[in-house]
């Protein structure tokens, strides 16, 4: 039973370990799967006057850098993949796309295993061409050799020739299933040189440092801010290394619990620890023995080592085994935009690991053992009385448990303040209610909307109707109270951005910038119909709502963008930060959304602020603009607020928009209420997870305390009679034994509660609505630890109150 117990504690500590870590390994720590990834650098333009702006780099920025730079030996723009409908056969596959340069898969180090990559970036192609990946290749085309060189039939009109397959497990970026080519060459036109839409990697020259690069694309900053000052001024280059860069906002969160488990193993450490030493204790005339035989000091503590080493070595091997399937349970419970968690798996780095653990533990249950071992007293030990040794390990067990208790305080405040940070999120005021809301999210084939006469002519009228019909027809369904179309659903990822003016700034002078980039603002941009904001339940502040007014003709979307006039409506963040103290009602505003797309819009209304990209981050200056004036989407998600619940009205909606339209593929449709859950999904894996951890922890030190606590009572059963026997009461035996018991827990409780003070700050940007120092966090956890050890102390204090004189006397 002594080594069930031991080996089973060790492998709780061991698995739990075994599982984090190899999370953390693959996330953070195991090497990029490209040649040289030391020497990757992530390129991004930074400007302190929009601190909201996304990490990209503008077209005409990047071509100067690639032109200009002697640190970065290749530079490649990609953007991030999106999905495309490609027609194989009888069925419609979503396959997500990313363009990238044609040096990008070089520069990684990576071929194709069939077919060949894209031609350089100064030669012409004629049409675009596709490089899928391995997965693709074996998911759709059940890995064919003759896929280089067949064409498939892309959004349902656009033939599109295949000319290589990457190999097995190359994704970049994370997730993409196939690559186009994307070409910057030569010179950018000044109106789309701040067309920010692209991500950017480079590769540092040999002999360059990280630093030789920051310093060579700031002074080329500096030079285009000369330069080029409608684009350039006030922007500055960013030279991050791409390796961790997109796992940065996890890190703290994975770090934390880390140690939250190697917590856990240290208190199955001191609880195994202190099964050795009652087990020591009750071998003492053993060792004793031994000594006067001619045994060495370091016999007998190699003997204890080798004891402890081959329990935890069984510890080790199960808890590997126990590691293996909490691995795959925290990749099933993890968000899903946490990078590279489909490589998480015990490998032989993560096996390296698990056998380091079961060394250290190894040493630390076999060291105080092999002290009491070497301090055995050889004749004191052959005496049938002597108290010397259990004495001087019931000291060291109660250190033991002042330890586990400072531990479990430590994750215990760390929990509660995951907690609080969970509960004050679930409270936390969105901007619209998602209560009996329903997220429809369609895709249209884009091949459908193109219209070939007149030549030039724009998808856009077609999409205005298209969606008038849609928005209508789901309206109609018995129940729908409003129906509206929005571009990017709140909460479901980086809505689109683009930068905005006064009209009248000075300087400004239709797409032209304001000569201060001060008065060059960043807003976030959406597409919307009238019925949204009513579906949302988003309060109209002043002014109007869109209405049938603001639209556009055929004629006049046809038309050159600039040259229309147009409507938006604005967020009370935006009317807050940019007119502050003034009625923005009737402003005039210059739209340009980073894509050479410029228009001249009037403010009609402020609409109460919504939490778009994250709910613990506070709503960023936003842009409405109305569908019927810029109809620019293919990818419909409408917002439907529904007398019914959602799951009655779901398939009603579903029927209705493929009567209505049979080629919009309806993607899903689900509950803002899942939106908002799956929006939580990450600090709901922290508390899980962390509050788990310190719950094991919580459970294993009240077992220690109990048993220590009962060992010793049985040590002193002669001790308890004799003081029985002259006239002590039970309450006063419970008393002492109670005392006994919880001063190592307090002293232990005061160490965790200083512990926590300094370590709460590491969970700092965990946290939401609730400081590291929270008063109410640092008072429960103790109290929480402190009433748990008081009933484990109670169960010994009151069997020593039962026992009798007689019988212990006796048995003395």
């Amino acid at each position: 039973m002594f080594a069930v117990s031991a080996i089973l504690a060790l492998a709780l500590g061991i698995g739990a370990n075994t599982a984090v870590f190899s999370v953390v390994y693959s996330v953070l720590l195991k090497p990029l799967p490209y040649a040289q990834p030391e020497r990757l650098v992530q390129l991004a333009e930074l400007n302190p006057a929009q601190p909201d702006h996304l990490s990209t780099v503008s077209a005409g920025t990047f071509v100067d850098w690639r032109a200009r730079s002697r640190a970065l030996e290749t530079l490649a723009v990609y953007t991030i993949g999106g999905d495309s409908l490609w027609t194989l056969g009888d069925r419609i596959v979503s396959v997500n796309v990313s363009a990238v340069s044609p040096v990008t898969f070089s520069m990684l180090g990576a071929s194709p295993i069939l077919g060949r990559g894209f031609a350089p970036e100064s030669d012409k192609v004629a049409e675009p061409q596709f490089v899928i990946s391995y997965a693709l290749w074996q998911r759709a085309f059940g890995g064919a050799p003759d896929v280089i060189g067949r064409r498939v039939q892309v959004e349902g009109r656009f033939p599109r020739e295949i000319i290589g397959v990457m190999p097995r497990g190359f994704a970049f970026p994370e997730r993409t299933d196939a690559w186009t080519r994307l070409a910057l060459d030569g010179a950018v036109p000044p109106a789309r040189r701040r067309a920010m839409a692209y991500r950017t990697i480079a590769r540092l020259s040999p002999h360059t440092t990280l630093a030789d690069a920051r310093i060579e694309l700031s002074g080329i900053s500096s030079q285009l801010a000369v330069e080029q000052p409608a684009s350039n001024a006030g922007w500055a280059a960013q030279v991050v290394p791409f390796a961790g860069s997109d796992a940065a906002g996890t890190k703290p969160a994975l770090l934390a619990l880390l140690g939250a488990v190697a917590g856990v193993l240290l208190i199955a450490c001191a609880n195994v620890a202190n099964l050795l030493l009652a087990r020591a204790t009750a071998r003492r005339r053993e060792m004793a023995v031994r000594l006067a035989l001619g045994a060495g000091t370091l016999r007998l503590v190699r003997q204890c080592l080798t004891e402890a080493l081959v329990l935890s070595a069984m510890g080790t091997v199960a808890g590997v085994a126990l590691g293996r399937w909490l691995a795959a349970l925290l990749v099933h419970l993890a968000p899903p935009d946490i990078p590279r968690l489909n490589d998480v798996g015990v490998d032989m780095t993560v096996l390296a690991f698990a056998a380091t653990a079961g060394v250290l533990c190894a040493a630390i249950i076999g060291l105080a053992p092999a002290l009491q071992a070497v301090r055995a007293d050889r004749d004191g030990g052959l005496r049938p009385d002597t108290r010397t040794a259990s004495a001087r390990g019931a000291g060291v067990r109660r250190w033991l448990i002042g330890g586990e208790v400072a531990v479990v305080v430590l994750l215990l405040t760390g929990a509660l303040l995951l907690v609080r940070t969970f509960v004050n999120l679930r409270g936390v005021d969105l901007g619209f209610h998602p209560d009996h809301v329903l997220s429809v999210e369609s895709r249209w084939p884009l091949g459908r909307m193109v219209t070939t006469s007149p030549p030039g002519s724009r998808p856009w009228p077609k999409l205005q109707r298209a969606v008038d019909g849609l928005v209508a027809a789901v309206a109609s369904v018995p129940g729908v109270e409003a129906a509206g179309l929005i571009s990017d659903v709140p909460l479901t990822g980086d809505p689109f951005s683009g930068s905005v003016w006064r009209a009248d700034a000075p300087g400004a002078d239709g797409l032209k910038a304001p000569s201060d980039p001060r008065d060059r603002w960043h807003a976030d941009l959406s597409v919307v119909t009238s019925g949204y904001f009513p579906a949302m339940d988003i309060p109209l502040l002043r002014g109007r709502n869109f209405s049938t007014v603001d639209r556009l003709s055929d004629d006049e979307l046809n038309a050159h963008e600039a040259s229309m006039h147009g409507v938006v409506i604005v967020n009370n963040a935006f009317a807050s930060r940019y007119f502050p103290g003034e009625d923005p009602i009737g402003r005039a505003l210059v739209i340009y959304d980073d894509q050479a797309f410029g228009w001249l819009r009037t403010i009609v209304g402020v609409v109460g602020d919504v939490r778009g990209r994250a709910v613990a981050e506070a709503p960023r200056p936003a842009v409405y603009v109305p569908h019927p004036q810029h109809p620019d989407v293919f990818r419909p998600t409408l917002a439907v607020r529904s007398s019914l619940p959602p799951d009655a009205i779901a398939a009603a909606i579903r029927q209705r928009i493929t009567e209505v339209d049979p080629l919009l593929l309806v993607q899903r449709i689900r509950p803002m209420d899942d939106v908002v859950s799956s929006a939580l999904s990450r600090p709901r894996f922290n508390l899980l997870l962390l509050s788990s951890f310190a719950l094991i922890a919580l459970a294993l030190s009240a077992v220690g305390i109990y048993g220590v606590l009962a060992y010793l009572v049985a040590q002193r059963t002669r001790e308890i009679g004799i003081r029985m026997a002259l006239g002590a009461r039970a309450r006063d035996v419970v008393s002492l034994v109670l005392k006994e018991g919880m001063a190592p827990v307090l002293v232990g409780g005061a160490a965790g509660l200083v512990a926590s003070l300094l370590a709460t700050q590491l969970l700092r940007t965990l946290l939401f609505g609730v400081t590291p120092l929270d008063p109410v966090s640092l008072v429960a956890a103790p109290a929480i630890l402190a009433t748990v050890a008081l009933v484990a102390c109670y169960v010994p204090a009151r069997r020593a109150a039962a026992v009798d004189p007689l019988v212990a006397l006796r048995d003395e």
